[in-house]
């Protein structure tokens, strides 16, 4: 039997909580003030988060709070104290990215049913069966799996699988992307994207500028599944999340609804789905970049960006045939009915467009035109003509879609039955009845008497009853006897439907609700004793060219492998481990940051040869390959990927599993100070820091000739130029997934001494992506520095252009 998904809903603010409740979600998820992903929407305080869950309660509607960022150290007991309030509330859900805080709640909060993030970068059975051991009731996937990896995930693991369906899709892995920090400071991962994706870049081929059809090369168009809603409801999707916390309500109310009733549909009748023109046309209006879903079909290369707008295009609404500069008007021939107050924009220009105050036809001036009108409308730049005229807010679907969220009385209601047994004599007695289980059962003050006149009939006692009014609740059946010839004053029939109201209101908000908690303060860190006599000098290569220009420089450990770059050849893993052991040096073999389930087998027989051959170790970069490397009894290395950032993290991982964990690179050199204090970390001080990684495959979009890959990755050195002319290097992998590197190489030579004396276990360069003799003259320098024996000398003297990341300055 075909299982029925829960539909998630977005709630930036209280308007669009309100219209995605009553436009029929199942759940809601939600953010506070703090600590969630979208810090820039209007989110809630806590005393509103109580309010909107007993709210959504009431209704039968699930509330989920996002708590999905990462957490400096000195946030942790705010955010101890908020887990204790959700659940004293009745959250049923919170959605976390750091494993930290996942850890965290579990201690504290076990009754608190936790969601992993999409921040956590599930993307594998492997990640998902990791989480599912740690208790974990729900995991939200990273939104470039295919269809048919979900189902793979899906028929491997015994805990919840929520996919996006619909909304805005981001160019990285979510939790991958560190452009956003490393530009501005403002870090995704922290829930203060600056979506520099949807700025302008230019591309460059070994210096010459290529033709892209479009500046925004990094913004994507919008996912839409309603095509596709029926082989997602086969696959076994728990839950589909509606994207959007930062749209308005109205986006919300519509896209919500919609979904519903597409949902219900194929339910109803699984043959005879369908998606009418009219729900097509409203998501259109609403928001688009143009909709794909070619991350489901399992395409990366074509058909999914925008290049041309980063912003909402709404629908065609005519074709410009002349421009009267005297007035400053359009002159539009219609494609669609167009009316005053409805917004819209022209093709090719950055301006998102504006409101229509007056409209020109024949001469007159009208409320509205049709298709073949041919009107004039005020349009403050000048458009040629021939291009396209876009509508880009419909003024009588916004206002529609307003009254489903504004109306004082509740549009959605929840059924009841009512039976009451009336008598002379007795007092009156009412039972009612939802269909979860609650029941309340009230008698009235009141002793029905002996009707001396007039008696009060059965109907009208039924019909006094059900008028439930304003409350959420309507009735499904009734069943009222009465015996005799009795009189009831209107006011007591009143009074006793209002009483049972009130308790059935209360007895369904109190039922999701939980005990506070006697104390809810986050426990000490448990922190090692034993700390490094040296910091170890660590290189991560990726061929043997390069491991000799490590081992030259003086490095005490090697990383060898990871992704196979285009126009590489995978490392002799025997090799190089005989050459390392030559030269006694360690040497741990490294693993990719995405590993797919038909990619994991491949892994999983890396690290059991690295295992029987003796190697020192495995470095790790997903929960996948992290359980898969425990498994094999290996000695992980947590990589920079799985973003420890506090305390509690790494605290986490180290009690997991980890040998030694790699800080997140978005830490500052005092909160790396911190979290050194409890134990063996590694921090990465040089090299290009990988700031986006994505399954869009750019160059294949843009020099794909129809006849497969081009290849066009392996004959060139690409760029990517943003507006203030910063270059982000682009390389590609053998699995056509996109690296885009910093514009900036990151160096800490001239720090070094602090983060030795902050107790740093070892410091790493980066070297897959730099020349064999610049990792010789690199490691030498670093050398040199840990030795303490001379002056390394300065970044200026090992590279061109420099940064030291986050370690001096932290990230909002």
């Amino acid at each position: 039997m075909i299982k029925k998904p829960e539909l998630l809903a977005p709630a930036g603010n209280w308007e669009s909580f309100v219209a995605a409740v009553e436009n029929g979600a199942d759940a809601v998820y939600l953010g506070a003030k703090t600590l969630g992903a979208r810090a820039y929407a209007g989110n809630f305080t806590l005393e509103e988060i109580q309010e909107a869950i007993d709210i959504a309660h009431l209704r039968g509607v699930r509330v989920f709070v996002t708590v999905n960022t990462l957490v400096k150290d000195e946030e942790i007991g705010r955010a101890a104290k908020m887990l204790c309030s959700l659940s004293e509330y009745g959250a049923d859900a919170v959605i976390v990215q750091d494993i930290g805080l996942l850890s965290l709640a579990k201690e504290l909060v076990p009754e608190l049913p936790i969601h992993a993030s999409t921040q956590m970068t599930i993307h594998n059975s492997e990640g998902v069966r990791f989480l599912e051991e740690l208790g974990v009731k729900r995991v939200v996937l990273a939104r470039e799996m295919s269809l048919e990896e979900i189902k793979t995930v899906k028929q491997a693991s015994n805990i919840e699988i929520e996919t996006f369906v619909h909304g805005a899709l981001c160019i990285s892995y979510s939790g991958q992307c560190l452009l956003s920090s490393m530009i501005g400071g403002r870090s995704g991962n922290r829930g203060h994207c600056a979506q520099p994706c949807r700025k302008m870049y230019e591309l460059e081929k070994d210096g010459e500028l290529i033709d892209t059809d479009g500046p925004y090369l990094l913004s994507p168009k919008d996912l839409n599944t309603t095509e596709m809603l029926p082989q997602l409801i086969e696959a076994g999707v728990d839950s589909f999340k509606i994207e959007g916390r930062m749209k308005r309500p109205e986006y919300v109310a519509g896209v919500v609804s919609t979904y519903r009733r597409l949902i219900d549909r194929y339910m109803a009748d699984p043959d005879s789905y369908f998606v009418s023109p009219e729900e097509s046309l409203v998501l259109e209006q609403l928001f688009n970049r143009e909709f794909t879903d070619v991350y489901l079909e399992g395409t990366s290369r074509t058909g999914m960006m925008s290049r041309e707008q980063p912003y909402n295009r709404g629908v065609v609404a005519g074709t410009v045939v002349g421009y009267n500069s005297d007035d400053r008007r359009i002159i539009v021939e219609l494609s669609t009915e167009l009316e005053l107050g409805d917004g819209i924009g022209a093709e090719g220009l950055e301006n998102a467009g504006e409101n229509i105050t007056r409209m020109v036809l024949d001469g007159k001036e009208v409320d509205s035109g049709t298709k073949g009108d041919v009107v004039e409308i005020p349009f403050f730049e000048k458009v040629r003509s021939g291009c396209f005229i876009y509508r880009t807010m419909d003024r009588s679907l916004m206002d529609s879609l307003k009254k489903t969220f504004t109306s004082p009385k509740p549009i959605r209601k929840v059924p009841v039955s009512l039976r009451s047994e009336v008598a002379a004599g007795s007092v009156l007695h009412l039972e009612m009845v939802d269909a979860d289980g609650n029941a309340v059962s009230v008698d009235s003050d009141y002793v029905v008497e002996v009707a001396q006149k007039k008696p009060t009939t059965q109907e009208q006692v039924i019909q006094q009853l059900s008028k439930l009014g304003n409350s959420v609740f309507e009735p499904l059946d009734m069943d009222v006897n009465v015996t005799g010839d009795v009189f009831i004053p209107i006011r007591a029939l009143n009074d006793i439907r209002n009483l049972a109201v009130s308790q059935l209101e209360s007895a369904r908000i109190e039922k999701g609700r939980r005990n506070p908690k006697d104390s809810c303060k986050a426990p000490d860190v448990a922190c090692e004793e034993v700390h490094p006599d040296k910091t170890l000098l660590v290189v991560s290569v990726d061929d043997s060219r390069r491991l000799e220009g490590a081992i030259a420089g003086g490095a005490d450990v090697i990383y060898v492998g990871g992704e196979v770059f285009r126009g590489r050849e995978p490392m002799d893993m025997k090799e190089a481990f005989e050459k390392c052991r030559s030269e006694g040096r360690k040497i741990y073999v490294n693993t990719p940051k995405i590993v797919s389930d038909e990619d994991m087998g491949h892994v999983q027989e890396t690290l059991k040869f690295a295992k029987e051959i003796g190697f020192d170790g495995a470095v790790v970069s997903n929960y996948g390959t992290f359980r898969l490397a425990k498994e094999a009894g290996m000695n992980v290395v947590a990589d920079s990927p799985m973003n420890v950032f506090n305390m509690n993290s790494y605290a986490s991982m180290k009690q997991l599993g980890a040998g030694s964990v790699v800080l997140s690179p978005e830490m500052s050199l005092s909160q790396v100070e911190d979290v050194a204090q409890c134990g063996s970390v590694e921090c990465i001080v040089h090299g290009r820091q990988e700031v986006m990684e994505s399954r869009y495959c750019m160059l294949g979009d843009l020099f794909s000739t129809g006849a497969g890959c081009s290849r066009m990755c392996e004959d060139g050195k690409f760029e990517l130029y943003d507006e203030k002319e910063y270059c982000f290097p682009i390389i590609m992998d053998n699995d056509c997934r996109m690296h885009v590197l910093n514009s900036k190489e990151l160096c800490m030579i001239e720090s070094i001494g602090k983060l030795v004396k902050a107790g740093v276990a070892a410091v790493r360069i980066e070297a897959r992506t730099m020349d064999a003799l610049k990792v010789k003259k690199v490691t030498q320098r670093y050398r040199v520095a840990l030795d303490g024996k001379k002056k390394a000398g300065k970044c200026k003297d090992i590279t061109d252009g420099y940064t030291s990341g986050h370690y001096m300055r932290g990230v909002l």
